[in-house]
């Protein structure tokens, strides 16, 4: 029975949120140092600013840690930055891994994340299921195989979600398309540049 595995609760790892620390330990001595020494800025705006910056800082930490994605009976909750979801898995249309298409922009990011669809077709992703850190394919199994459990006997997926989650995926394609050919001809045009000031005379 798939539901004993329940509840899971997926969260930042413990050292990714070290990291969190080192950074903000790290970036807020230097900007509020940087805010101190503005000339031409009256006091009480630097003030203002550095308890602005100190504010976010905080948030930052705060919200690296309140996020998380849990799944339980009821069905999946994903507490994000900006605010949290509710999804019953009888309102669920679909749970998926998929390519994270910001991968290449930096050295940390997950190769694969995770997306759950509401009734609409609208995807909430959810927190912390990706490569970073949990086996995906394993919990994404998982999290189907409850729903499949817990979403009732009527449950039928709905057409008109499923189209928009099509037009999505159809969408994402030709983003990842445009962008694998612009960083191709980006890479041959600089190659050629390169050739050529190397061979000028």
């Amino acid at each position: 029975m798939n539901t004993e595995l329940l509840p899971r609760d997926y969260r930042i790892r413990s050292q990714q949120m070290s990291a969190v620390y080192v950074a903000v330990g790290i970036g807020t001595p230097g900007t509020v140092l940087s805010v101190i020494t503005l000339d031409g800025v009256p006091g009480g705006v630097k003030l203002l600013l550095i308890v602005a910056v100190l504010a976010l800082f905080g948030w930052l930490v705060w919200a690296s840690k309140h996020c998380a994605t849990s799944a339980d009976l009821k069905g999946i909750r994903v507490r994000r930055f900006t605010g949290s979801r509710r999804l019953a898995w009888e309102d669920v249309q679909e749970i998926r891994a998929v390519p994270n298409p910001s991968a290449a922009m930096a050295k940390n990011q997950p190769r694969t994340i995770s997306y759950a669809y509401d009734a609409t077709g609208r995807r909430v992703q959810l927190m912390y299921v990706d490569d970073n850190h949990v086996d995906v394919a394993r919990e994404i199994a998982l999290i189907r195989a409850a729903w499949e459990e817990l979403r009732g006997p009527d449950w039928a997926p709905d057409p008109r979600a499923r189209a928009r989650m099509d037009r999505q995926a159809v969408r994402e394609g030709r983003v990842m398309t445009g962008t694998v050919w612009g960083c191709g001809i980006f890479l041959v045009v600089f190659l050629v540049a390169l050739v050529l000031i190397v061979t000028a005379d």
